[in-house]
Formats: structure tokens, C-alpha cells, sequence
């Protein structure tokens, strides 16, 4: 399949999963989600879609373990909601194969809100202590002098 099909399919599966699953699916399981992403495979077989909680966006809230059993259990929701949301897409995408529809927790935006929790971490760290700056400095001016 030529790339701007794929990303052109990839694009309406994820707008019309998004629609579908919050105004059709009554899963009691599944809570308010976006999906931050999907990747369907090069013969259009299967379509990895990435799911994200909304409001869990906090790391220490994603860490506990009633948020792990919480994604665990929208992820089995959703998996047990695929046949009815791959027969739906099939209504609306004009190929021959639907692909079949594997969902999985986003971890993107945790991970990266820890990487910069971390990194802010260390600067607080480094800031009270002034002594590694200056150390900086002198390193700075012999570079200069040698030119």
C-alpha cells in the first residue's frame, strides 16, 4: 500500500473511532478517551490504535496501581467492543479488508511529563548550589583566551 494511502486511512480510522466509540459504544468499562494515535501496517491488516485516559494525564495518578486495573480495564472493553467497531468502519471505508483493530496505552505523554518532572528536579537541585556554574565559567574563558 503506497504511504499517503496508509496515512490518509490511518487518519479516518482514528477521526471515525474517536466519534464512534464515545456516542456508540455503552461500555460502562470505557471511560472518556481520546486516541492519540494509530499505525496501520503495510498491507492494511491490522491498525494499532493508541488510547489515552482523559484526565489521567498525571504521572503519579498513571503509577498507581487503581489506574493500571482503570487502563486495563478500557483496554479490555475496547477489545471486546472491536468487532462492532470493525464492522462499523467497514461501512465507511471503501477497501476491501478491514483491517482488524489492536488497541494499546499511550504511555508518550507520561513518559514525557516524568522526563521533565525529573529535569526540573534537577535544576532545583543545581540551583542552590552555585558552585557548579562557576565552575562552567572559568572553562568558558580559557577557550576564549586560546583563540
Amino acid at each position: 500500500m503506497q504511504e499517503t494511502r496508509r496515512q490518509r486511512l490511518q487518519s479516518v480510522i482514528l477521526e471515525e473511532l474517536s466519534v464512534m466509540v464515545s456516542r456508540e459504544v455503552k461500555d460502562p468499562r470505557i471511560p472518556a478517551i481520546t486516541f492519540t494515535s494509530c499505525e496501520v501496517t503495510q498491507d492494511a491488516s491490522q491498525a494499532t490504535l493508541f488510547v489515552s485516559i482523559l484526565g489521567a494525564m498525571a504521572a503519579d495518578d498513571t503509577d498507581s496501581p487503581a489506574a493500571r486495573k482503570r487502563m486495563q480495564e478500557c483496554l479490555d472493553g475496547l477489545h471486546s467492543a472491536g468487532g462492532f467497531l470493525r464492522r462499523a468502519l467497514a461501512k465507511i471505508l471503501n477497501i476491501r479488508h478491514t483491517p482488524q483493530l489492536i488497541f494499546k496505552e499511550d504511555k508518550g505523554l507520561v513518559n514525557s511529563t516524568r522526563v521533565h518532572e525529573l529535569l526540573k528536579k534537577l535544576d532545583d537541585e543545581r540551583a542552590p548550589g552555585s558552585a557548579k556554574p562557576e565552575a562552567k565559567s572559568p572553562a568558558r574563558s580559557t577557550a576564549s583566551d586560546s583563540e
